[in-house]
């Protein structure tokens, strides 16, 4: 049985309070939107995650819990760790080490260019799209064991922007 790996970057964050650190910045209107909007369309595709793991940071927190909302997820259950944010790629590879095996779907929410660096290095190649606010990458891994996931050992199903959906809708 294959096991999916989601890879989200945070919705569109604002920028109009300067004074705020970046680790605070909220979403902003196109953010407020698009989050839930995704969380939709995973709902609609069956793609529920089993876990979930976040960046804390305001921005990324602000759109898994939408997401969340939308799936069905309880955001209790989501790991927030600090290391997606504070911490390169290899962070997110560690995260979905440590993810339970009964778990078919885990997701990972962050940031860029964290993100693109993951599902790059996951796939064995460079992504041949921008990874933009709130897109979402669909890896897919044949490992029995979240501890045997390496780079280059997973196929990219597919990659969706807010912005590919709207035109859908």
């Amino acid at each position: 049985m294959s096991k999916k790996i989601l890879i989200m970057r945070h919705a569109k964050s604002s920028w109009d309070n300067s004074s705020l650190r970046d680790f605070d910045r909220p979403l902003n209107e196109r953010g407020e939107r698009d989050a839930p909007r995704m969380g939709r369309y995973l709902q609609e595709l069956g793609m529920i995650p089993n876990q979930i793991v976040s960046s804390p940071a305001a921005r990324a927190k602000a759109t898994i819990l939408k997401v969340s909302e939308e799936v069905g997820y309880h955001e209790n259950k989501i790991l927030w760790n600090e290391d997606l944010y504070f911490k390169g790629s290899n962070a997110y590879i560690e995260s979905i080490r440590r993810m339970n095996d009964e778990s078919e779907v885990v997701m990972a929410v962050g940031h860029y260019p964290m993100v693109d660096e993951v599902v790059s290095g996951l796939h064995g190649q460079m992504l041949k799209k921008h990874f933009g606010t709130a897109t979402i990458a669909c890896l897919e891994s044949e490992s029995e064991q979240w501890s045997d996931v390496e780079p280059g050992s997973c196929k990219l199903l597919w990659m969706v922007s807010p912005k590919e959906l709207s035109k859908d809708s």
